[in-house]
């Protein structure tokens, strides 16, 4: 049964808990999280916003999932003050899928512990095919959901419906009439405005790879390469603006960065990154995604583990 949009409003502000927006690309995911997170402001409850879908990010730079907070009512949810981020180190989900679970279960335990009542997760669009039904019934179980908004053309979403846990509360929509679906080109272009709009202010930082931690194995030409070998492994064409996580002791992310240089044979890089949350990074994350610092997309390798 589809329920109508003012059901689903009255359902979640009635029963408080985190909410889960499931459908596939171009659906109104976004929009509509972001109404609903309005709405709940309006009625005096604290709510936050959790933004999963690492590829078409508004909250913080794509490739992380961002935390933001309403302490008033936003025209949009780029415009929603971000409070905390986890880096995922790409903007597919199927090459990054336990980093973007992870992040969805740290973040959302992080609005609870801070006060919200309501926790909105807006996802990603893959939902269709054994894995992507597999990846979005770990991410409902990592939020914990007490609802699901699923937002669909036609069935889709069915199959994750059908498997989700007992007591999960279920609302179906359709997509509004005036949802336009976007261009690859388009989407393209999204991202690297929102990255360009992160670097805008940033600095280039000299990090000492000797105190800091590494995480997250690369993979190249067949191989996995250990965190700390990254920097001797790759050549440099590869490591030449690769996207990194300033992050610290517990894996909160403080800063997106982009390499731009290597010193002292390899005991030290140039990062180009805003100033971080807050200054105690003690870990670099490496990703798969490089993007230079004026944002544009150079391409990836995959398989950071």
């Amino acid at each position: 049964m589809i329920a109508g949009w003012r059901a689903v409003v009255r359902a979640v502000v009635d029963v408080p808990g985190t909410v889960m927006m499931l459908g596939a690309v171009d659906v109104g995911k976004t929009t509509r999280a972001a109404v609903l997170a309005n709405v709940v402001c309006r009625v005096g409850r604290r709510v936050a916003i959790v933004d999963a879908d690492i590829g078409q990010s508004d909250l913080g730079p794509p490739t992380t999932v961002g935390l933001g907070t309403l302490d008033r009512p936003a025209r949009r949810m780029t415009e929603i003050p971000l409070r905390a981020m986890h880096f995922v180190g790409d903007t597919s989900p199927q090459a990054t899928q336990r980093f973007l679970t992870a992040g969805i279960r740290r973040l959302v335990a992080t609005a609870r512990e801070r006060g919200a009542a309501t926790v909105i997760v807006d996802t990603t669009g893959w939902v269709e095919g054994r894995a992507g039904i597999a990846a979005k019934l770990r991410e409902v179980e990592a939020a914990a959901a007490r609802h699901v908004v699923a937002i669909q053309r036609d069935d889709e979403v069915e199959p994750i419906l059908e498997r989700l846990p007992a007591g999960v509360l279920v609302h179906r929509l359709r997509p509004h009439p005036r949802t336009r679906p976007r261009s690859g080109v388009e989407r393209r272009a999204f991202r690297e405005r929102q990255f360009e709009r992160y670097f805008r202010g940033a600095a280039t930082r000299v990090l000492d790879l000797r105190v800091l931690r590494q995480e997250r194995a690369v993979s190249y030409a067949g191989r996995y390469i250990a965190p700390a070998d990254v920097v001797t492994g790759l050549p440099y064409r590869e490591l030449r603006h690769r996207l990194v996580g300033l992050a610290d002791d517990a894996g909160g992310l403080m800063a997106l960065g982009t390499v731009t240089g290597v010193r002292a044979g390899g005991a030290a890089v140039d990062v180009f990154a805003p100033p971080p949350l807050q200054d105690r990074i003690s870990t670099l994350q490496w990703g798969a995604l490089r993007v230079s610092p004026a944002g544009r997309e150079e391409g990836r390798t995959r398989g950071a583990a």
